[in-house]
């Protein structure tokens, strides 16, 4: 049986984005109007949520496809290796305590600073698609930004100094170089360290579906803003970093299994606590091909 837009519901949270969709069994092949219909809810809410679902790979690649071609992530050579390794299309995300022997799987407990995922690439990914395998019971809870809002409740003066400004993104998970306290310092003037990966975006960037303005950062990272006194930089980069934490931005979601989200990767970021590395939770992640941000 094929999805019709007769049997779908769009319930936004009362959050500062997100929209629950129910009547959609991501499993089955969808009617245009449908696609059409969710495609607006994800420009018009930033998040699409879709519950009590039961997916293979191949059913996930499928239903990610509708929205636009799936990204593959360049070949990096892993640690204490000396081959290349070409992620696969459907990543999967787990603690240590799952990750047996799969290739596939990469260990993942540890706190998750508010990030953009693919930000160290010149063309960052459109948006992601996250499904809940096997989650713990007590979490941990996944939050999302606005980063639309966040730039909209900007003061003017705040708006006109940023304009036009362009930040140097360092590393595939940021930096190294820390503060006492563990946390990314400001790296203005930094140089490239064999193996990094840079990329440039506009601070400010703009949504290429629905031309609004977006605060497009990444706390999680080393950043350098080009062109632009270091010290104020810096005092620049912390106040934007208070900004988009916030409450009244975000969204906090409460995992289940069969859970099944589909986010804008241009106008949010993400973050997520650290959790108990021996529980059991598993996710799987697919990604589609954006634009170069402008």
């Amino acid at each position: 049986m094929t999805l019709t837009a007769s049997r779908i519901e769009i319930t936004s949270t009362e959050a500062a984005l997100g929209a629950i969709i129910t009547g959609v069994d991501a499993s089955r092949s969808a009617q245009p109007e449908v696609i059409l219909q969710l495609k607006q809810a994800w420009r018009d809410r930033h998040i699409l949520i879709f519950k009590n679902q039961t997916l293979t790979d191949d059913q996930l690649l499928a239903f990610a496809n509708y929205f636009g071609d799936i990204l593959q992530q360049p070949a990096y050579i892993r640690k204490g290796e000396t081959e290349e390794y070409l992620p696969p299309l459907v990543l999967t995300l787990a603690n240590a305590a799952t990750q047996e022997s799969s290739v596939n799987i990469r260990p993942n407990y540890q706190e998750l600073l508010p990030h953009i995922d693919h930000y160290w690439l010149p063309v960052p990914s459109s948006g992601s698609f996250l499904y809940a395998v096997e989650v713990p019971e007590n979490g941990p809870d996944t939050y999302w930004v606005n980063l639309a809002q966040a730039y909209e409740e900007l003061d003017d003066a705040t708006k006109q100094q940023i304009a036009g400004l362009h930040i140097r993104y360092f590393n595939f998970y940021g930096s190294k170089d820390q503060d006492e306290y563990g946390e990314p310092k400001y790296a203005a003037g930094r140089e490239v360290k064999p193996g990094e990966r840079v990329a440039i975006h506009p601070l400010v960037r703009t949504h290429p579906d629905t031309g609004k303005k977006i605060l497009f950062f990444n706390a999680a990272s080393d950043v350098d803003i080009l062109d632009y006194d270091h010290v104020e930089g810096a005092k620049l980069i912390a106040r934007l970093q208070e900004h988009i934490k916030q409450p009244r931005f975000a969204y906090r979601h409460q995992w289940n299994k069969g859970d099944l989200l589909y986010w804008d990767n241009q106008a949010t970021s993400h973050y997520r606590p650290e959790f108990d590395a021996n529980a059991t939770r598993v996710l799987k992640r697919v990604s589609l091909r954006g634009s170069r941000p402008f």
